[in-house]
């Protein structure tokens, strides 16, 4: 940043507070001009107290108070190196400090910290590893979850917003935005606990495969048919008692920001992978492109569930979607000695 654009920054300071805030203290709207861009951002900045240390939650809170596009306050911020950021963590890096008792944006930023630092014993400058959740804390968020995902499968995620979601949990105000910074990580959040459930590789029974290739089983007695079986059938079963999480899944997963996104996608082919790994070692004789089109068809068969009404009950749809997938996969049938359906 020019000391020029600085200075004209600081000049213009009085004039933009009293022409883009309004007398709530809310920004109306954001200058085109970057000298003005950059007096409302050092205005900004004086809500954060030089020295303390902010979860992104704790700026978001803060930033939502002002505009309602808090990201791009945020990211402006950082932009104009009015705050930095390190590991989730963020602090005040520039802008005009206050030192005087006068009841403005630097003081106020005073009293907020001391206010909250009251309310949770303890300052906000510790524990750069971040907060520990409470037992109560992490039964709020958990109902804060299962409200958002009732609430998205039977509305959309469009229709929903942060206020509809606090009500259904029984958290109002601003209180549900100690757990969530925004309504995309709610998705998210959504998202991993149906990754969660369908994802089977906790199973005590399912030893990893051996193979230098990552895809063949060099190992007969490890059964990769029958292990393979087991995944399908836990795999179906949960699909068919999350329904309407499914449906979320299917409809809404392009609300998620790229990020999000890509942590989803990495769950996912860890799933897929695994899949791979037991179908190769079931049919050595495939091609590694036969096994991809085998499992990616699979999967794609199951996670339909979410796209259509079906009057069977759960377990019936389960036992559906197992035999469906499992013919398609070309499985052998389990002998009557081996089952554990």
């Amino acid at each position: 940043m020019t000391d020029e654009l600085q200075r004209a920054a600081a000049a213009q300071s009085d004039s933009v507070l009293r022409r883009f805030f309004g007398p709530d203290g809310r920004l109306i709207t954001m200058p085109a001009k970057q000298s003005r861009k950059l007096a409302v951002f050092d205005l900004i900045a004086q809500r954060f107290v030089p020295g303390v240390r902010y979860t992104e939650l704790e700026v978001n809170r803060e930033l939502m108070q002002l505009y309602d596009d808090y990201v791009s306050l945020r990211r402006g911020l950082v932009d104009f190196g009015m705050l930095d950021r390190a590991d989730g963590w963020y602090w005040r890096s520039g802008g005009f400090v206050d030192t005087g008792g006068s009841g403005d944006i630097g003081t106020r930023a005073v009293e907020r910290t001391e206010r909250l630092a009251a309310v949770d014993h303890q300052p906000k400058a510790s524990n750069p590893t971040g907060p520990t959740l409470s037992a109560r804390g992490a039964a709020r968020r958990e109902a804060i979850v299962a409200a958002a995902a009732e609430l998205f499968a039977e509305n959309g995620y469009a229709a929903v917003g942060m206020d509809d979601i606090g009500a259904a949990a029984g958290v109002t105000g601003p209180a549900i935005y100690r757990h969530f910074e925004a309504k995309a990580a709610v998705l998210t959040e959504v998202f991993d606990r149906i990754i969660g459930t369908v994802d089977t590789e906790s199973d005590p029974n399912d030893d990893p495969l051996p193979g230098s290739d990552g895809l063949a089983d060099a190992d007969a007695d490890a059964d990769p048919a029958r292990r393979l079986r087991r995944q399908v059938e836990r795999y179906a079963a949960a699909v068919s008692r999350q329904r309407q999480l499914m449906a979320v899944f299917v409809r809404e997963v392009h609300h998620l920001p790229p990020d999000h996104r890509d942590r989803l996608r990495d769950r996912q082919r860890a799933l897929v992978g695994r899949w791979r790994r037991l179908l190769a070692g079931a049919h050595p004789d495939w091609s590694t492109e036969e096994i991809r089109t085998a499992v990616h068809g699979a999967f794609g068969m199951l996670n339909t569930v979410g796209t259509f009404e079906s009057p069977l009950a759960n377990d019936e749809l389960a036992d559906v979607l197992a035999d469906l997938a499992m013919a398609a996969l070309q499985l052998p049938p389990v002998r009557a000695d081996q089952s554990d359906r």
